[in-house]
């Protein structure tokens, strides 16, 4: 594969750009990558000699349109962009008899060789030949398969989302639940696949989601592409050098058309929680009674379920032979109801402190806190915004006189942490779609095409414990596209496109007009807690060890409100298809504009209890207080606060050409080459509105002097060859050896760059935008600001210490329009590498196809690629190892800075697999594609825009290992049989058909992070523990890892001999419940525990800084294998994603009436199941991109390693995702 790069950027490639250059002054731009098919092949006497000057027909046998074609002097024809569909070709010649391939079966993207040979005889004679094309490919070495209208509608499809059923591929990786960003294709990032509807390119460039079927946080039935208004989709893997973009899957829809024959459907399809099973963290009332809260009523619901499913499509001629249309429409109604089982604090007294409200006040009371705090924090008093926020009452002077209802948090559990989050998603969705076809001659033809939908929604894709903490999310995608196909003699065709998206995406809290400032306290309108945040809605309050499923216990998920709107896009495109002998030529160009807007303001705050902060208060936690104490006494660790305006307009062009040649050097061999040259111009902020950082001047802004127009220089080299083979072993086309290399280039979504969530050390998020370099530099004085950093980006993400922060009065210091280590308000801001590179992947391949008969085939081969200068985040600032007293390394040049996250190209990656495929096409009424995969990926990152930081910034390398995609085994099965029928009483006898869809897939990796002990004492909360044992023993369940902490260690000085026994748990994650487990477990810990600081606590360690609280992170055990905290002051040595889930195993199937009438008009009648044996499927404890988080925290021992949620409602996508409970729907469709 070396070789192949180095050929790629070889300068003998510039006279090849040069001609490239000549050809798009001829041709209008973009890659032509197209929903068309083609027809090719060579005509033949029975010597084997080649005819030349023959007339080849091939006949769009549903719209009558005809092309007519001479075959060349080396007896070739070649017929591009065709309407998929089925054909005739007609071979007419001179002292021959005329011969007809009926049933010729063309579909999007794909090539279909017909060879005929010729008989001689009279020319009004005619041999008619019916049998199919054998299933083997024998013009290219492109990986993958189509999926034509008919299996699309037959299969049991939950939602009818056609992108459920791309897992049916070899190689392709669907995570369990479904959710954006979760399909990788051979292990490549899930945000580098490549979507296309009818040839052209329906990628939204904010956040890589697809324009049309683009999934919201809530579910991924938004904006829907209907089903039946699908001709077929196609996925390509290793493409020619018409595709580019992206290195994953193209996944190329075809939109039909209208034919001769007016024919439409209509359909509509229910269901209704009265019909389904309960989900499995949804148990049923014992005797009427919930277990084990009683206080807890929602628990003992069945989770709602009302799902309504609706349209219709017609299409038709408007002038016979010549003009078509064709149009669509579907709608969603959708009440799902949520189950997320996560952990807030208990409202009983349980005489537990860490875990019950009213016991966490007593024992503040019991450490003097005996008066409500008056705008200054703990310990000698108790805050009575707390007080408010959680619904307690009582006398501070009457040591534990308080009670506690649990205020906002609502429905709080008495006896148990254990709490179930049940607040419905309501969606509702409308989509429409129109289409014309004119075919103005045998010369031209052309389309148009609209899309448009429109969705709005109230839910929660992450846990909240209160209704008014859902967010409101609005959706609304156009897509417009048009297409001229002149076709001026038999070797040229050229094809024309223009396409252009636009997009709205909101994504708000349902609260936002509710201001936090303070007035809840007296009666107000407001909310208890005063942030003196810019902007309504409660903020993001984080109380260590509850609520771990979305990290907060208060407040919205983090990263609301997100506006991207809107966001348009549009492209010109041209490709030339030359026919030269035994060369079919194709090349072409293209250009594109694209922007990407975001307003990611975030502004209500976030504010983090990690425990310990209370000094001279309780000692409950590892001799200092707990996380709970810390928030009735008002003393927070730290907060972030965005401030300023981040509303930015991002722009870039990209501009390619190709050319590719499938030259069939032999009758049994045909070499597939081609060479891509793309220029993807760094991205411009319309305003300069983004910054950077580099490390010998400090902040910069795009615009100034020595910086430029792009914050990250062009790259001009990104040259992409392709080169296959398929060698048909026999020549009757029934073997097929194939094999292919490549490499594939990536282009980056603006969202990784203007609105990151969050890495782990940047809780508030920090992005380009966020590098102020109009603040000032030291507190203003008199409203006047003496000295910026020589810029005017007033956007700050503020790390603001817990001793600036003011609980009990207003909690952020106002004016927050500086950064200053003095004043204890450093900045975390985001930078990107000048020299930024696009990423790219090595792809390669060797298989063999072999058909038995025309009906099956078998395709068996290796498929394996290498990524290169993948993106990730390195933080420049981590301070240095040993860390015991934390020392980072710009703290002398720029003290302001907290956090530099850097995008660079360090990632890498590797991918090997074993890919078979058993593809048997309709015969005796039965059809099914079987898939088998066995593969390994690995690397040291496995997303761009959600990729952790790693846990070691100075030492990425050390993250390689299974990535987050790694399924060793995937077996998948798609069936459709229509059993045989028998005529008469009332056609009940006939017409009936069964479907099913078996998906079983061994464990996905999950990784281990701790957010908030800090052992490292890096403030990177990105560390990992040290493991010791088989990895086997941490497979996730619905039950946690058994945790052992050390309550009766000493404060300080602990050691062996006074550590005392163990106290080890486990919680169900379906009742709550919690089982205390023999204490012996805990010796297993101290046989290997590093350091017992970290594993028991120490109130007061002594460093050359002064002393310092660390935490007690206790150990988890499990068979003969533990996990314990390391060295205080250093980083984990157990390796990134050792740990898996249990699989996924899942059977959807549907059976079908149909009654027919007058030949023409039909009704069926469908009862679907989905997970029909109703197996319990358990989410990932990581989750990956969708930022579940369920159980992959050590510092949240009760819900570690515990997949407490089913993975359709833990990854936001209740009902409608894989993994849920079973789910019935009923289904009619009327056609004509």
């Amino acid at each position: 594969m070396n070789s192949v790069l180095k050929i790629a950027r070889a300068t003998k490639a510039m006279p090849l750009l040069g001609a490239l250059a000549g050809v798009l002054l001829f041709s209008l731009a973009l890659f032509s990558q197209t929903n068309y098919g083609r027809i090719l092949g060579i005509v033949t006497d029975q010597t084997g000699g080649v005819i030349s000057g023959a007339t080849v027909t091939v006949i769009d046998t549903q719209r009558g349109v005809a092309r007519t074609l001479m075959t060349d002097q080396a007896g070739e024809y070649n017929a591009p962009t065709l309407i998929p569909g089925t054909y005739t070709v007609r071979v007419e010649t001179n002292g021959f008899k005329k011969l007809e391939r009926q049933n010729v079966l063309v579909e999007v993207g794909k090539d279909v060789r017909v060879d005929v040979t010729v008989q001689p005889g009279e020319q009004n004679q005619t041999v008619t030949v019916t049998e199919s094309i054998p299933l083997v490919e024998t013009t290219n070495a492109t990986l993958g398969g189509a999926l034509s209208n008919e299996t699309i509608n037959d299969l049991p499809l939950n939602g009818r989302n056609y992108q459920n059923l791309l897992g049916l591929r070899p190689g392709v990786m669907l995570q369990p639940g479904g959710s954006p960003w979760t399909q990788s294709t051979n292990n490549i990032r899930p945000d580098e696949t490549v979507w296309m509807v009818d040839g052209i390119i329906s990628v939204n460039w904010f956040d890589a989601r697809p324009v049309n079927d683009m999934p919201s946080p809530f579910t991924d039935m938004a904006t829907v592409l209907p089903v039946d208004a699908i001709q077929e989709f196609n996925l390509e893997e290793n493409p020619k050098a018409e595709y580019g973009w992206k290195p994953g899957a193209v996944v190329n829809v075809g939109i039909r058309s209208g034919t001769n024959t007016l024919h439409g459907a209509a359909y509509a399809f229910g269901r209704s929680d009265a019909f389904d099973a309960r989900n499995f963290f949804n148990p049923a009332p014992v005797n009427r009674v919930c277990v084990p809260n009683p206080g807890l009523l929602a628990a003992c619901d069945k989770a709602p379920t009302q799902l309504k499913q609706f349209g219709g499509t017609i299409g038709g001629p408007i002038k016979k032979d010549k003009l078509f249309f064709f149009g669509g429409y579907e709608g969603i109604r959708s009440f799902l109801g949520n189950t997320f089982p996560v952990a807030v604090p208990e409202t009983a007294k349980v005489g537990d402190a860490v875990n019950s409200m009213p016991d966490a006040i007593t024992a503040l009371q019991n450490a003097g806190a005996t008066v409500l705090c008056n705008g200054t924090n703990g310990p000698a008093c108790i805050s009575p915004v707390s007080l408010a926020l959680l619904g307690c009452s009582g006398t501070a002077a009457v040591v534990g006189s308080y009670s506690c209802t649990g205020g906002l948090l609502q429905n709080a559990p008495s006896t148990t942490t254990g709490y179930l989050s049940t607040f419905p998603n309501n969606n509702v969705s409308n989509n429409y779609l129109a289409k014309i076809d004119y075919a103005i001659n045998d010369k031209n033809r052309i389309n148009g095409m609209l899309l448009t939908g429109h969705y709005h929604a109230l839910g929660e894709d992450h846990a909240s414990v209160n209704a008014n903490w859902g967010d409101n999310v609005i959706q609304t995608t156009w897509t417009v596209s048009g297409n001229w196909v002149y076709t001026p003699n038999s070797r040229l065709v050229n094809e024309a496109r223009f396409g252009y998206n636009r997009i709205v995406f909101k994504f708000d809290p349902a609260d936002s007009a509710v201001k936090a400032d303070g007035s809840g306290l007296t009666g107000g309108s407001g909310y208890a807690i005063n942030t003196g945040a810019a902007i309504g809605g409660f903020p993001t309050v984080v109380v260590a060890g509850f609520n771990s499923q979305a990290g907060q216990l208060l407040g919205s998920q983090g990263g609301r409100p997100l506006d991207s709107s809107p966001d348009p896009y549009w492209d010109l495109q041209d490709s030339v298809s030359y026919l030269l002998g035994k060369h079919a030529l194709k090349f072409g160009g293209e250009f594109a504009h694209i922007e990407a807007d975001s307003d990611a303001h975030d502004q209500r705050g976030r504010i983090f209890f990690f425990g310990g902060r209370t000094l001279g208060g309780p000692t409950d936690c590892g001799g200092g207080s707990c996380p709970l104490e810390d928030f009735f006494a008002g003393n927070p660790a730290f907060g972030a606060l965005l401030t300023g305006n981040p509303n930015v307009k991002m722009t870039w062009t990209s501009t390619a050409g190709f050319i590719q040649d499938d030259w069939r050097l032999t009758q049994k061999l045909t070499i597939n080459a081609g060479l891509r040259y793309s220029y993807v111009s760094p991205m411009h902020e319309a305003n300069n509105q983004i910054g950077n950082f580099l490390p010998a001047i400090g902040l910069v802004q795009q615009g100034q002097s020595g910086v430029g127009n792009t914050v990250w220089k062009p790259e001009h080299k990104d040259f992409s060859p392709r080169l296959g083979f398929a060698w048909d072993v026999t020549g009757k086309g029934t073997t097929v050896v194939r094999g292919g290399a490549s490499i594939i280039y990536s282009t980056f979504s603006a969202a990784d760059f203007v609105a990151n969530p969050g890495a782990q050390n940047v809780p508030g998020g920090a992005s380009l935008v966020t590098v102020p370099t109009g603040a000032c530099q030291t507190p203003p004085a008199g409203g006047s600001c003496p000295q910026t950093f020589g810029g005017n980006i007033a956007v700050i993400s503020a790390h603001v210490s817990g001793g600036n922060l003011h609980w009990n009065g207003v909690v952020f210091p106002q004016g927050l329009t500086y950064c200053n280590a003095a004043a204890n308000a450093l900045c975390n801001i985001a930078a990107v590498d000048p020299n930024l590179k696009n990423p790219y992947q090595v792809n390669y391949n060797l298989g063999v196809q072999h058909a038995f008969g025309n009906d099956l085939s078998l395709d068996v081969g290796y498929v394996g690629n290498h990524g290169h200068r993948l993106v990730g985040q390195l933080d420049l600032n981590q301070a240095l190892l040993p860390a015991v007293v934390p020392v980072q390394p710009y703290a002398g040049l720029y003290p302001y800075l907290n956090v530099i996250n850097q995008y660079s190209n360090f990632g890498h990656s590797t991918y090997n697999s074993l890919q078979t495929t058993l593809t048997k096409r309709v015969s005796h009424g039965l059809d099914f594609t079987a898939g088998y995969t066995y593969g390994h990926g690995l690397d040291n990152g496995s997303l761009s825009r959600f990729n952790g930081l790693p846990q070691d910034s100075t030492r990425p390398d050390l993250e390689y290992g299974n990535s987050d995609f790694d399924t060793r085994h995937r077996f998948t099965l798609e069936a459709g049989y229509a059993l045989p029928g028998k005529k008469g009483f009332g056609q009940l006898l006939e017409g009936w058909k069964i479907n099913g869809i078996l998906n079983i897939a061994t464990g996905q990796p999950w990784w281990v992070i701790d957010s908030g002990n800090n052992f490292s004492n890096t403030n990177e909360l990105t560390e990992r523990w040290d493991f010791f044992g088989s990895p086997n023993d941490f497979m996730s369940s619905s039950e946690s890892i058994p945790h052992c902490a050390f309550l009766q260690a000493p404060a300080t000085g602990v050691t062996l001999g006074n550590i005392g026994p163990a106290t080890c748990t486990e919680q169900s994650g379906v009742s709550g419940l919690v089982t205390q487990l023999p204490s012996s477990l805990g010796a297993q810990c101290l046989k290997v525990a590093p350091d017992l600081n970290t594993l028991a606590g120490n109130a007061a360690f002594p460093t050359a800084g002064g002393a310092v609280p660390i935490l007690a992170g206790g150990c988890y055990v499990k068979g003969n294998s533990v996990l314990v905290p390391p060295v205080f002051g250093t980083f984990g040595t157990m390796g990134r994603n050792l740990f898996r889930d249990p699989g996924f195993k899942n059977l959807d199937f549907s059976v079908f009436k149909t009654f027919t009438f007058h030949e023409r008009f039909s009704a069926q009648f469908r009862v679907e199941f989905f997970n029909l044996f109703n197996r319990p499927n358990l989410a990932n404890p990581y989750g990956g991109a969708v930022g579940s988080n369920i159980g992959d925290d050590a510092s949240v021992g009760h819900s570690f390693g515990c997949g407490c949620g089913t993975p359709d409602i833990i990854n936001g996508n209740p009902v409608l995702g894989s993994g849920g409970s079973r789910e019935m729907q009923l289904g009619l469709k009327l056609s004509f």
